[in-house]
């Protein structure tokens, strides 16, 4: 029989026939509020007793369950899926250089670059807003509202206009491109090679990460050599 008892900072600690056996616990991002993110410390893990474990998770929290995951962590994906868990989307963690390109890239289209307080940041930051709600809808819905998610942006944007409004964007600090989006994917691959040759002459090397399901990130690592080997995954318990 498994039990569960509150401890400090949304902790608790779990039994199994009275005898401990680890902690899980719960938090909230309050970017996507909805679900209630776990983080499994057990030291054991048996997926017989998984569904009690997450069924009193879900009545004592009130919400929807939500934990992320390192592809390699077989143990603990064998535990949430045998507990009723979903994988519902696979983050693919790129750090990558000129010499990982399948072929090479050019600047072949003008891109532009803004700042924070500048009128194309704004409306770049319109663009990725919109694009990122639709890219976690199904997912983990966003919850936070446009100023605040806007001060989690960094201060540089590359992006290309076209017909007056903002059509490609990504969003860099330094050598990682945090966030990119886009209005048309039939002519963001142009975008995405100009911006690639820009940052590659700078570093040797850029980070990103390419959601399974954003389609323009998935897009960007499409120039790269890559393995769908390693992944930081999502699962998700909605009943």
């Amino acid at each position: 029989m498994i039990t569960i008892e509150p401890q400090d900072n949304r902790r608790y600690e779990v039994f199994d026939s009275g005898s401990s056996i680890g902690t899980v616990s719960s938090s909230i991002n309050p970017f996507h509020a909805t679900h209630a993110y776990l983080n499994l410390e057990l030291t054991r893990y048996d997926p017989a007793s998984a569904s009690e474990l997450f069924a009193l998770l879900r009545a004592e929290l009130g919400l929807p369950l939500q934990a992320m995951l390192d592809s390699r962590e077989t143990e603990k994906i064998r535990f949430v899926t045998a507990g009723g868990f979903q994988r519902r989307r696979r983050c693919f963690e790129m750090v990558v250089g000129e010499k990982d390109l399948v072929c090479p890239v050019q600047e072949i289209i003008p891109i532009q670059e803004t700042k924070a307080g500048e009128k194309a940041y704004q409306e770049c930051c319109t663009l990725l807003y919109g694009h990122y709600a639709r890219t976690h809808m199904a997912i983990s819905p966003l919850t936070a509202d446009r100023p605040t998610f806007d001060q989690a942006l960094p201060d540089t944007v590359f992006f290309y206009p076209a017909n007056g409004a903002v059509e490609h964007c990504a969003f860099v600090e330094e050598n990682e491109i945090a966030y990119v989006a886009s209005l048309h994917m039939e002519s963001y691959h142009a975008f995405a090679e100009a911006l690639l040759s820009q940052l590659l002459e700078q570093y040797k090397c850029i980070s990103f990460e390419a959601d399974s399901t954003d389609p323009v990130a998935m897009a960007l690592r499409d120039f790269f050599q890559h393995s769908d080997k390693d992944s930081f995954d999502t699962f998700i318990l909605n009943g």
